[in-house]
């Protein structure tokens, strides 16, 4: 593919001081684009088909392997070369490997016409920290949840630091935002069984038949459930805690029940 390539050396330039605004989330929800960085981030997100890409901001003097020119050459965007010192002040991270994109952002909206397999889901509400987010999608698309419904969020899914922590797998899991009444409806008619995971629940995890269409409901880290979550819930279901703690990280909560439906369901 035959490319048009700018080369900006100055971060003065309105096309760079774009793409920097876009790590904040009131110029991603006036642009309606995002910012994705990191080689196997945008691979995953060019490879889901689910982004039309707008720029591609390169910087060879920061490349960390051996194939970042096969994916620049392969991407359908407006292609920037900047040096070492711009991209490092665009980046968002410690340590940038010379990629970074911009595109539309995705319709992860949720709808009626969605279709279920008999697949187990995971459905995190109100979840308010993008890492925990970001390293929960990791962990769903390791333990074979396929899908992912994100309800309620007290948070922006198009954060860099969700992309980041998800290393790319926003992108290739089908993640679905939706309002928690829309929700479970549809999970009740598609014949899933949900597990509320909540501290108080007697019943622990690994006593509970977590085999066959299981919906794994999370809530917020700071609040947990919501009252509609508990109330429409088939079961509630907890980890056992043996120390002066009272609950467990999240995304540490999360992985654990994935496995264990993973294990059940081998």
């Amino acid at each position: 593919m035959k490319k048009n390539i700018l080369e900006i050396s100055s971060f003065s330039n309105e096309k760079l001081k774009y793409i920097s605004g876009l790590k904040e989330k009131k110029n991603r929800e006036k642009s309606g684009t995002f910012f994705i960085e990191g080689f196997r981030e945008i691979q995953r997100a060019q490879v889901s088909g689910k982004v039309k890409f707008e720029y591609l901001l390169t910087c060879p003097a920061c490349y960390l392997g051996e194939n970042e020119e096969d994916l620049v050459s392969s991407i359908d965007a407006k292609t920037i070369i900047v040096p070492k010192q711009i991209f490092e002040k665009i980046s968002y991270r410690d340590r940038p490997d010379g990629l970074i994109a911009t595109g539309e952002l995705p319709d992860f909206s949720l709808s009626p016409k969605t279709k279920l397999s008999n697949d187990p889901v995971l459905v995190i509400e109100g979840v308010e920290k993008p890492g925990n987010l970001g390293t929960i999608l990791r962990t769903a698309e390791g333990a074979g949840f396929h899908k992912v419904f994100v309800a309620d969020p007290r948070l922006d899914l198009f954060n860099p630091n969700v992309i980041r922590s998800s290393t790319g797998t926003l992108f290739t899991l089908d993640v679905f935002q939706s309002d928690i009444k829309e929700l479970y409806p549809i999970l009740k008619n598609a014949g899933y069984k949900t597990f509320a995971v909540t501290p108080e629940a007697k019943s622990l995890y690994w006593d509970s038949n977590l085999k066959g269409k299981v919906a794994l409901v999370f809530g917020s880290e700071q609040y947990g459930l919501s009252e509609y979550a508990r109330s429409q819930s088939d079961q509630y279901i907890s980890l056992p805690m043996k120390g002066v703690a009272d609950s467990l990280n999240l995304a540490m909560s999360a992985g654990i029940l994935m496995y264990e439906v993973l294990r059940q369901n081998r």
